[in-house]
């Protein structure tokens, strides 16, 4: 008996005390106002912001001044707005489906609270930016019983701070609510766009495009070094170093994720001289094609991780010769791609390494031996970026190597097949 006023008497207590504590004490601001932004289009990311933040639970009033950093001029904003924190900064499109933030968040007295910076791209980009600035807002200390709030005053979009929810102090008219609900006098009626999409003044969407596509030529020099060796001397030798080449690229990619690539090149201009020049030139073409299929993710918008798989096609085509003839490798290929944003856009870094698992050397075979075996790697490096309207530009350079072992009746030749390569390409893509 004694056990159970005990534990009466403590709940009790808690009771007490959690009635006794105010309803603002916590260090959290549930009011904001969102000052005039700098940037190209940056009405479109305010209305964003304002519906993302009011759906949210944050009662969001829009300001056409900019503050700056000057903290009298913050103090009156937020007085005038009889908000709990203050949001400014620049918000700048950075063509179709991309933006760059760069905002500050200060409290009601123009302390500065933190900063959110970030690239936005589609959907997954807008909810980020909505969630780290409503993170950025829970941090900023407010009043112990919402002080910065009038009695009686209207909400609109969101919970109320202290009980009430904020209204300009000069009685101006406060913000329209979120989601449909009753607005105050004065309020814009037309709807508000939501936070998962991004539309600039122009009317063109800065949500990440469904489809982009690519095609691009390119003109380079490529390699090719062939040695294979038996246990009593080398058994065959060819080197073609650098030889030109014209190429192309091709790709879609779809949701921002899926993506799709195709290369061909081919050799210009490429003859084979034999040891005795009396003996002529050997005719001499080289071709490669590729196709892959793929995905790979954004992380935070500056780092690209994933992978690939497809199939090639390597055929180094030679005349009749007394040493090398000719040789083609049909592949799978499987690869780990990345990339790195170094300028948006503008300018993009990308690494790739690949594992190719060939079906046939092609004449190779008759020549050293029925039983072989035969692996490949492979690595590029590509500088890329896109200009608007789109203009697409990438300068890329890479090595492959073909490990070769045929077994012979007494003796086993072993060998490699490889090369490097280094491009220019220009061509056009395509939003959809």
């Amino acid at each position: 008996m004694a056990a159970a006023v005990s534990r009466l008497a403590l709940a009790a207590a808690l009771g007490a005390a959690l009635i006794a504590t105010p309803a603002g004490a916590r260090a959290q601001a549930s009011s904001v106002v969102i000052a005039s932004l700098e940037g190209r289009n940056s009405a479109a990311a305010r209305r964003v912001l304002e519906s993302g933040l009011q759906d949210r639970g944050l009662t969001v009033t829009l300001a056409e001044l900019d503050p700056g950093g000057d903290t009298v001029a913050t103090r009156a904003l937020a007085a005038q707005a009889n908000a709990q924190a203050v949001l400014g900064g620049q918000a700048s499109a950075r063509g179709r489906g991309r933006w760059r933030v760069d905002l500050w968040v200060r409290d009601a007295m123009g302390g500065d609270q933190g900063r959110v910076r970030m690239r936005v791209e589609g959907r997954r980009g807008v909810a980020r930016l909505v969630a780290a600035v409503a993170e950025a807002l829970s941090l900023v200390p407010t009043a112990t019983s919402g002080g910065a709030t009038s009695e009686g005053a209207t909400t609109s979009g969101g919970a109320a701070s202290g009980g009430a929810g904020p209204a300009d102090a000069a009685g101006a008219p406060p913000a329209a609510s979120a989601g449909g609900g009753s607005a105050g006098a004065g309020a814009d009626p037309s709807p508000r766009p939501t936070a998962s999409r991004l539309t600039d003044d122009a009317g063109d969407g800065a949500e990440a495009p469904l489809v982009r596509v690519w095609a691009m030529v390119g003109a380079g020099v490529r390699s090719r070094a062939v040695e294979l060796l038996s246990p009593d001397g080398v058994d065959a030798g060819y080197r073609a170093e650098p030889y030109f080449e014209l190429s192309g690229l091709v790709g879609a990619r779809f949701f921002d994720i899926l993506f799709v690539r195709g290369r061909f090149g081919s050799s210009v201009g490429l003859g084979s001289r034999r040891e005795a020049a009396s003996l002529g030139e050997v005719d001499t073409h080289f071709f490669h094609l590729s196709g892959d299929v793929g995905a790979s993710y954004w992380i935070d918008g500056d780092v690209e991780l994933g992978a690939a798989i497809g199939a090639g096609w390597d055929r180094y085509e030679l005349s009749f010769n007394e040493l090398v003839p000719t040789t083609e490798y049909v592949h799978l290929r499987t690869a780990i791609v990345s990339g790195f944003r170094l300028v948006e856009r503008l300018l993009v870094l990308d690494a790739e390494a690949g594992l190719r698992f060939p079906f046939g050397v092609g004449d190779l075979q008759s020549l050293h031996g029925v039983d072989y075996s035969v692996w490949g790697v492979d690595g590029r490096m590509r500088l890329r970026g896109v200009v608007d309207p789109g203009f697409t530009w990438a300068v890329e350079g890479g090595f492959r190597h073909y490990q070769l072992t045929f077994d012979r009746a007494g003796d086993q030749v072993t060998g490699h097949d490889g090369g490097w390569h280094a491009v220019a390409y220009a061509g056009w893509e395509l939003s959809l």
